[in-house]
Order: structure tokens, then C-alpha cells, then sequence
């Protein structure tokens, strides 16, 4: 009889558990789209280039993503937002994570849009890699996690001890780091700025005829929450030289 009561004991205490784990599993979204830089500049207002700047352009701009106004032209939808593998996503200091995809340009939204049951103080980790070559740089990035819609440039790591909700890294460093699964622990969570729940590393390839990619990470949130992000792309600056026999022409 004891060990028939110890059995029921334990089984409800597993069950218990598992009750309580599912309670506090939060759903969070994340919107993701990537924009021509020459699309992303035409919203901005004086004084929205400027680092964490927000205000009433960028406001604009969610809005029209948000209702699908934004001509289809001026997205690049060959760089969908995507999970991670498991071994990545622990690299980079992520839960591991089991998404809903919702592609842009199906229903209204212009957004990429994740959608996953996570823990509250728990990151998961996205990628944005580039399927064409032709639009190869990031520079600017917007994201909003717990307040407004913000701008941030990608600047490289910094050396005095701040953080960054948006930094620049060669990618081939990153991959070194991936591979060996420090790239979190030795190096970006000593860099990056979560407190808004939200920011960015940028791969720069070191190649210039192909592009850089970004992990996005993500903090979870004690409530529910929608973070978006969106990555303006460029083309590559670097001197061409026409083919000619005559003269040189450097552009």
C-alpha cells in the first residue's frame, strides 16, 4: 500500500509540474521585413538618422508595414527571417525553439512574422541570410521591443565597455565562434544591449560580391510581446573600373 501511495504521490507531483511549466510559457512574435535603404530613407524625419532615435517618420513607417501599404517593390523577400539550429542557437546563448512562420506578402502585413510559446527570461536567437547577392550591405537597422520603434546603426564591437543594441562583426568570425558555441559567452554578451528586449549582429562578409546576414535575438519578456525588426539593405560600396583600353575610369 506505501508504494502504491508513494507511486500516485510522485506521478501527480510530475503532473504538477508539467502544469506549471506550460503556465508560464508566454507566445511572443517577431516581425521581421528587410527594405531598400533608398525606401527606408523616403519615411525618415529630421533627426531620425541619429543612434536610438525615434519619432513620427519611423511611427509612419510601422504603420504602413503593419497595414501592407508599402509597395511590394521595395521589400527583399529573399531574405526571410528563420530558426536556428539547436547547436546554433546555444552559441549565441538561445532556448531552443519550435516557431509558427507567417511569410510577408501573405494577408495584409508586410512583416515575416514568428510566432513561439517561450519562458520569460530565456533569448531566442533568428537568422536573416540572403538567398541573392545583388543587395549586399547592412547598415541601418530599426527594431522595437518594449518601447517605440527605434533607429540604430551597426557599429563594430565596442572597446570600452558600452553595449550596442546593434553590432557589426566579420563573419567569418562569427563562424569561428559558432562552430566552437562561445560566440555568447565570449563575445557578445559582453557587447550587446538587450535591455529593450531586442538587438541585432550583423555578419559583414569579408567577400564583397556576397552579403552580410544578421542574428536577431530576442529576451523574453515577462508578459507577452511583439518585438519587430527591420534591415535596411545597400549595395556594396567599392571601386568599379570600366573595361576599357583607353582610359581608366574609376565610379
Amino acid at each position: 500500500m506505501d508504494s502504491v501511495r508513494r507511486g500516485f504521490v510522485c506521478s501527480l507531483f510530475i503532473l504538477l509540474l508539467g502544469l506549471a511549466s506550460q503556465a508560464a510559457a508566454l507566445e511572443y512574435r517577431l516581425q521581421v521585413v528587410s527594405l531598400y535603404s533608398t525606401a527606408f530613407s523616403a519615411f525618415l524625419r529630421p533627426g531620425e538618422l541619429g543612434n536610438g532615435a525615434s519619432g513620427p517618420g519611423l511611427n509612419r513607417l510601422e504603420a504602413t508595414l503593419d497595414s501592407g501599404e508599402l509597395p511590394k517593390g521595395v521589400i527583399l523577400f529573399d531574405r526571410r527571417v528563420q530558426p536556428v539550429s539547436e547547436s546554433l542557437g546555444r552559441a549565441y546563448g538561445g532556448a531552443r525553439i519550435t516557431p509558427l512562420f507567417n511569410p510577408g506578402a501573405v494577408g495584409a502585413a508586410a512583416w515575416d512574422e514568428l510566432v513561439w510559446d517561450g519562458t520569460p527570461g530565456e533569448r531566442s536567437v533568428w537568422l536573416v541570410s540572403p538567398t541573392i547577392r545583388n543587395v549586399q550591405e547592412i547598415r541601418d537597422t530599426v527594431l522595437r521591443g518594449r518601447g517605440a520603434l527605434r533607429h540604430f546603426q551597426a557599429y563594430a564591437f565596442p572597446m570600452n565597455g558600452a553595449r550596442l543594441p546593434a553590432l557589426s562583426l566579420p563573419l567569418n568570425f562569427l563562424w569561428f565562434h559558432e562552430e566552437r558555441g562561445t560566440a555568447w559567452d565570449k563575445y557578445l554578451s559582453r557587447g550587446l544591449d538587450l535591455s529593450e528586449g531586442i538587438g541585432v549582429v550583423v555578419g559583414v562578409n569579408t567577400n564583397t560580391l556576397f552579403p552580410d546576414q544578421v542574428y536577431v535575438i530576442v529576451s523574453h519578456a515577462e508578459q507577452p510581446t511583439t518585438y519587430k525588426a527591420v534591415i535596411v539593405w545597400r549595395g556594396r560600396k567599392f571601386d568599379r573600373q570600366a573595361p576599357s583600353p583607353g582610359i581608366i575610369i574609376i565610379r
